[in-house]
């Protein structure tokens, strides 16, 4: 796609296993792909999958929030950009957004902020010499909704998340007779990512006499207390722990059923690479997931923390595999339809241009703190 749009600098937190980091490399390898000159900047990197990160120039800068060490960082920043400035700064999520905001008031470029968590979007808070910051970008229309409406005079977008999607690639078959079927969940272990029911749901289907594997990828501050239920609930000679995403695709592929567990999700873009992988899911009915699955069409609504309902449904595909095979061509031809990486890639280009040709709009007076998070 032609663009006036050359140069972009991806502001994010930490690149680890979760959706915004696997969002924010895939969009920039497509801008890449789309000659946009793409650097990633980040304050700490965790292992993950090579294909995530190929052909993705990443910059870590370590101490970026902190207070004092912060403000020597930021402006070691700005030198490196005064000569080439990007034609927009991108900020994925909130916590670098003083300090997009102090570089494109600096440089005179426009901020562009992506929210894929619906707390965050209702915390959102500008200040008025904010009027950089041109646009917002939301991974769903319920991340949008929670927007406060102090902020509406910014540009608000749905940019749906994409995935990338082979047409030439073959399915591993999936519930295959001669072995214990594999039931899996993925991301960033956080008790509001619903762990705990996850295996706690497992342990029913057990309980109920199938004999299962199951696989929890991701890392987070919930690891040592997952492990330990796994341990109090006899799962350990069933139950592996995947630490991270180094191969994201494998153990996806490797999952006969996907289970998203989560007490409140943004949308679910690892559930939407297994969807796109063929495996049917099984997820919480809340936030963005609503919006992408229709229950019994492409996959299977659930309650959240409702590890009896989660177990039933498991089941419920385990004994019947025709039906989840029919679940996850759904959701697979779902993804394919709506969830490209390419789409999600040029709807961003479009901002970007949107957003470089318009004219500043100041918002309320907001007051945020800025020493704290490495301002000068």
């Amino acid at each position: 796609m032609p663009s006036p749009v050359e140069r972009i600098l991806l502001l994010t937190h930490e690149l680890c296993f979760r959706g915004s980091s696997i969002l924010a490399l895939r969009l920039a390898q497509g801008l890449e792909a789309n000659r946009i000159e793409t650097v990633v900047l980040c304050t700490h990197r965790s292992p993950l999958d090579a294909n995530l990160t190929n052909n993705v120039r990443i910059i870590d800068v370590p101490g970026y929030t902190m207070p004092i060490w912060g403000r020597v960082v930021h402006r070691t920043v700005l030198q490196n950009l005064i000569d080439q400035p990007p034609d927009v700064i991108h900020v994925q999520g909130p916590k670098l957004l003083p300090q997009a905001i102090w570089l494109g008031r600096t440089l005179e470029r426009p901020v562009v902020l992506s929210l894929t968590d619906q707390c965050e979007a209702a915390r959102i808070v500008l200040p008025s010499q904010a009027n950089v910051c041109r646009a917002i970008a939301c991974i769903s229309d319920s991340v949008k909704a929670a927007l406060p409406s102090r902020l509406e005079q910014i540009e608000q977008r749905v940019i749906l998340p994409g995935v990338p999607f082979d047409l030439e690639r073959r399915d591993a078959p999936l519930l295959e007779e001669g072995r214990d079927p594999v039931v899996g969940m993925a991301g960033p272990l956080e008790a509001i990512k619903g762990g705990s029911f996850f295996l706690r749901a497992c342990h029913r289907v057990i309980e109920a006499g199938v004999s299962i594997r199951i696989v929890v990828t991701g890392s987070g501050p919930e690891g040592k207390n997952l492990r330990r239920l796994a341990t109090s609930l006899e799962l350990d000679p069933c139950v592996t722990f995947v630490d991270d995403g180094i191969a994201m695709s494998a153990y996806l592929s490797a999952i006969d059923i996907f289970c998203l567990p989560s007490l409140q999700q943004g949308f679910g873009v690892i559930m939407l690479q297994a969807m796109a992988l063929g495996r049917p899911v099984i997820a919480s009915g809340v936030g963005g997931i609503l919006s992408i699955i229709e229950d019994e069409k492409c996959g299977l609504i659930v309650p959240p923390s409702d590890s009896r309902a989660l177990a039933d449904h498991i089941l419920e595909l385990l004994r019947d595999p025709e039906k989840a095979r029919r679940l996850a061509i759904a959701g697979k031809n779902l993804v394919e339809d709506r969830f490209t990486t390419e789409r999600m890639v040029n709807e961003t280009i479009a901002l970007y241009n949107d957003v470089a040709k318009t004219e500043s709009t100041s918002v309320a007076s907001i007051p945020i703190a800025t020493a704290k998070d490495g301002v000068a």
